[in-house]
């Protein structure tokens, strides 16, 4: 099996934030795209819930999902 590796994407402070001029909630790049990306696999009905006995099959339906998001995509550009 393959090991998974996590980057955590660092909080950016009160000082950074002033720095750019910014204040209250800043999105963090990273961050960002898993939340963007959790979202649009909530779309598709069959990953709500998660009624497969085995872990291939839900790791197949997760990227059926993903292949019907870029396929949408790509009929409309």
């Amino acid at each position: 099996m393959a090991k998974i590796q996590f980057e955590l994407s660092a909080k950016p402070s009160k000082a950074e934030k002033l720095a750019k001029g910014q204040s209250g909630f800043v999105p963090v790049a990273a961050r960002w795209v898993i939340e963007r990306s959790n979202a649009w696999v909530e779309r598709c009905k069959s990953l709500v819930k998660n009624f497969e006995r085995t872990l291939a099959r839900s790791n197949a339906k997760l990227k059926l999902c993903f292949i019907r998001l870029m396929l949408k995509r790509l009929a409309t550009a």
